[in-house]
């Protein structure tokens, strides 16, 4: 594909690239691809194609985790179980960074950590498009936008700025805290087993959770006392343990083994942590 943009080599930066595409098929080489036939220079970071299909929170958490990390880059995520709909098609400035994606959730959390949205605009009728699919933005739309942001082109060359406050959210529940218990839902278990939950380390301050070294777990299936650590090694092989994730959030692991395994634990499941009863 030939570009329309003219390029700017000095401020060519990286495209970070996160999907739900996996690795069996052609979809993330060919994303490239058209990246590679606009500019062979642009550099290309895999953050991960191993989202669950469709699941648009994993991709925003997973999203929001690494580019805290990244330097001034364009941030290419397709989640996008609407394709083909009226979702918009969006570019989000965020100080020296885009995100490129479909307006669905996918890109605010990783926005905010980045200090919040600047600017918005709408790339659906981008005049760079690689081709026509109505199922495929991600190589037509979204990666050729990727790769002129990458080149230097400014965002208002590739589409019409939007009111970024009009932009679909992310949906997170939310914790229940009280003084004595905390509800909480599974965000997702990753690939150890280990369960990831919706309380973010903050909003636990003040709470029974720091002043305890173990607290009485409820979930649908068993009731056990579980011990607050640093690591899985704080707990012996096969006994589970809370900690604080390489992220912020709370995760509930079983040393050596699966959480999600052995609590029968899943996205949504919800979670109760109350004090351990005196006298135990």
């Amino acid at each position: 594909m030939r570009s329309s943009v003219s390029p700017e080599p000095e401020n060519t930066r990286p495209v970070s690239f996160l999907t739900d595409f996996g690795y069996s098929d052609e979809y993330p080489g060919v994303c490239r691809l058209v990246i590679a036939g606009i500019d062979p220079g642009i550099r290309v970071i895999d953050v991960t194609h191993g989202i669950p299909p469709g699941d648009i929170r994993r991709g925003a958490l997973a999203l929001a985790a690494s580019v805290r990390y990244s330097p001034p880059a364009v941030h290419l995520a397709v989640v996008d179980p609407g394709v083909g709909s009226s979702r918009r098609a969006v570019v989000l400035t965020c100080g020296l960074h885009h995100f490129v994606g479909p307006d669905n959730g996918l890109l605010s959390l990783a926005a905010t950590v980045l200090g919040g949205v600047e600017a918005a605009f709408d790339v659906s009728g981008t005049p760079v498009r690689a081709g026509d699919s109505d199922t495929f933005h991600g190589r037509d739309v979204f990666s050729p936008v990727a790769a002129e942001l990458a080149r230097g082109a400014a965002p208002g060359e590739l589409g019409e700025a939007i009111g970024f406050r009009e932009l679909v959210p992310l949906e997170l529940p939310e914790p229940t805290i009280t003084p004595e218990q905390v509800d909480a839902n599974v965000l997702y278990p990753d690939q150890y087993g280990n369960v990831v939950l919706n309380l973010h380390e903050e909003v636990l301050d003040g709470t029974f959770f720091t002043e305890v070294d173990s607290v009485q777990l409820e979930t649908s299936l068993q009731k056990t006392e579980v011990q607050i650590g640093r690591t899985f090694a704080d707990v012996d092989p096969g006994e589970p343990v809370i900690y604080t994730d390489s992220t912020g959030y709370l995760a509930l692991a079983v040393n050596r083994g699966s959480a999600a395994s052995r609590f029968g634990l899943g996205p949504d499941n919800q979670l109760r942590f109350t004090q351990v009863a005196s006298g135990r």
